[in-house]
């Protein structure tokens, strides 16, 4: 089959869409033609220009209504009434600015001074280096101007400077200039061509943010910070964990309790899940620089507790005679942070969970949790101890997100491909509104199985079956990622060059071992662990020596013994045989070690983890399932 492509990248002759060929061609194109849309309306030095020139084009659909909303903030407020505390109410967020976002990159104690390391934000190589001192931090487009070498593969100069290991060339790291040339004489003139693109980069409560915009002076105000940190008595404990899984995945993970019981069999999580009887209250606000939705809930157990006084049982360290006097919380500020506390009714807590994701591609995210406390502030485990139990229990829904990315990763790319970002948005009839935020009489999220809204690239919605009640935060929170995520730098750029090629973009799991390597996941990025792994390896080939010099002792003995050249005192063979056996004994312990930093979590590990759930849900089992429907 021949086709011939137009130079707006639509296809010229009809395409039979039911065949897999059809399907696949239809697709790439598709996808192709609103990713360079996306890239024209995201190239924000010729903003005007190209918005312009391409209202007038052949595809020119591209509104002033829609311009405006693109360009300028607007920001809407949505406070759910607590008499109908689950209804979801439709908002109408701007377009979301992506590049003007501050990202978390590093913890500050990861990043090692003086060493140039590479992190990924939207798929784009940036270089982070952390100067000696109080010099502070800076980061810059990883990509030398010379011969576009990454300047991460460089190192850093005497007197402070980011030197390129091809060439010389060094860059100053807060502006960019270009400082020094080798191969040219001194004081010879550098123009522009010669700087590197600098980027805004600081260090606040121990984490390295950067902001991925060229030029922009912004403000460190907006970086979301955790006030409990600055106060006297609260500590954290930190993780980091690079996923192959894609950021939306993720934010939506996070705002999901429902799936702590089973994936995690861990029943704190219940606490913040939403029921008939307690329902979620929802607070949205949206800018297009900003996006909060806020879900407070009652903080007792709802599914799991076999009796009212395990419900309303409080949590160790809360200050309450029941949970029924707790707020359970969680808040989503974009485009980075998912938080958790639990507050009793004057606003105080102890502890916090909060999590940081950085967008580092399409299917990619690097994960920072940091879990605050002020229950005993100075008391702090080895991080490795910490690293181990915390890759465990991210181990557990891990893969899951894997499989489920497969699902919704090709769902976006065929919503992308179907719906062209520039259509004209087309306001609901009252009752498609009415149908879309219909709710039941006792609390449950209507259900929706059709067509995406127009005035949205994707329909989220469409791709889930939502019956529990605490759906509702994801159904809210999926209208703003539906608009906000194709707008992301990069988001299908990737895809291209398969898609030129005439072959569907597929987005396929990676192997459970690939997934789950929590070598190259965590230890490889996280120098506490590094460290631990590097002296438990060290000790272990300690350990192999000596069980190889006893058993060689023991051998000799043995056969001298026999000979009669050696008395065989009973003294002697215990020492040998007990020297044995403490051998192989810390060989197994470190063995085991060096697993928890490795792929160790697999299949027999999740159904004994599952095995669990009989215990835990067993009361369940008696209770009647009522299939919830519009």
């Amino acid at each position: 089959m021949h086709v011939a492509f137009s130079n707006t990248w639509r296809p010229s002759v009809l395409l039979d869409r039911s065949s897999e060929t059809g399907a696949a061609l239809y697709t790439s194109h598709r996808l192709h033609s609103v990713s360079e849309n996306i890239r024209r309306c995201q190239h924000t030095a010729a903003w005007d220009e190209q918005i312009g020139a391409y209202r007038h084009s052949s595809q020119g659909r591209f509104t002033q209504k829609r311009r405006r909303a693109l360009s300028t903030p607007q920001a809407t407020s949505t406070m759910i009434d607590p008499k109908t505390p689950t209804q979801v109410q439709d908002s109408e967020p701007a377009a979301f600015d992506w590049r003007n976002q501050w990202y978390p990159v590093h913890f500050a104690r990861d990043l090692p001074e003086g060493q140039p390391q590479r992190v990924y934000i939207f798929d784009e190589p940036i270089v982070v280096l952390k100067r000696p001192g109080d010099q502070g931090v800076v980061a810059l487009r990883d990509r030398c101007p010379h011969r576009a070498a990454a300047l991460s593969e460089g190192r850093m100069t005497p007197d402070g400077q980011l030197q390129c290991a091809y060439h010389g060339w060094s860059f100053d790291g807060q502006s960019g200039i270009c400082t020094n040339i080798p191969q040219i004489s001194a004081g010879q003139k550098l123009t522009g061509r010669t700087c590197a693109t600098a980027l805004s980069a600081c260090e606040r409560q121990g984490m390295i943010w950067v902001y991925p915009n060229p030029g922009a002076a912004p403000s460190q105000d907006s970086i979301p910070v955790l006030p409990e940190l600055d106060k006297e008595g609260w500590t954290s404990d930190d993780f980091v964990r690079d996923m192959p899984v894609d950021y939306t995945l993720l934010v939506e993970n996070l705002l999901d309790p429902d799936h702590g019981l089973y994936a995690h069999q861990t029943p704190t999580f219940d606490s913040y899940a939403a029921s008939k009887d307690f329902p979620m209250h929802i607070t949205e606000h949206s800018t297009s620089s900003s996006y909060k939705i806020v879900g407070e809930v009652a903080g007792v157990l709802k599914m799991t507790g076999k009796d009212d006084d395990a419900k309303t049982k409080p949590l160790p360290g809360e200050k309450v005679s029941s949970a029924s006097d707790i707020t359970a919380r969680i808040v989503f500020q974009s485009p980075t942070m998912v938080r958790w506390s639990r507050h009793d009714k004057q606003g105080s807590t102890n502890f916090i969970s909060a999590f940081y994701l950085l967008p580092a591609g399409f299917g990619k995210t690097r994960f920072m949790s940091r879990y605050v406390r002020s229950i005993a502030p100075k008391v702090h485990p080895p991080r490795w101890l910490v690293s181990i139990a915390l890759n465990r229990f991210v181990d557990q829904d891990t893969y899951l997100l894997a499989t489920q990315q497969s699902v919704t990763l090709s769902n976006e790319l065929r919503d992308i491909a179907d719906k062209q970002l520039t259509a004209q948005p087309q306001q609901p009839q009252a009752s498609d509104a009415q149908a879309s935020d219909r709710q039941h009489a006792d609390g449950e999220p209507a259900q929706t199985g059709g067509a995406a809204r127009a005035d949205a690239p994707m329909a989220r919605r469409s791709w889930y079956c939502h019956r529990s009640p605490t759906d509702n935060i994801l159904v809210a929170s999926g209208k703003w990622m539906d608009k906000a995520v194709p707008w992301m730098p990069n988001r299908y750029q990737g895809l291209l060059s398969s898609s030129l090629q005439g072959s569907a973009p597929l987005v396929a799991p990676g192997k459970r071992e690939d997934v789950l390597d929590r070598f190259s996941c965590h230890t490889a990025i996280c120098p506490d662990s590094m460290g631990f792994y590097t002296k438990v390896t060290a000790l272990g080939k300690v350990v192999q020596v000596s069980t190889a010099t006893a058993a060689i002792v023991g051998l000799w003995y043995g056969l001298e013994a026999s000979a009669g050249q050696a008395p065989a005192t009973p003294k002697a063979v215990a020492a040998i045989v007990a020297s044995l056996i403490l051998s192989a004994g810390m060989s197994q312990v470190f063995q085991w070690l060096l697993g928890q930093f490795q792929y160790v979590y697999q299949p027999k590990d999740l159904q004994k983890d599952l095995a669990k759930l009989t215990n835990l849900t067993a009361h369940l089992q008696e209770e009647p399932t009522v299939d919830y429907r519009p």
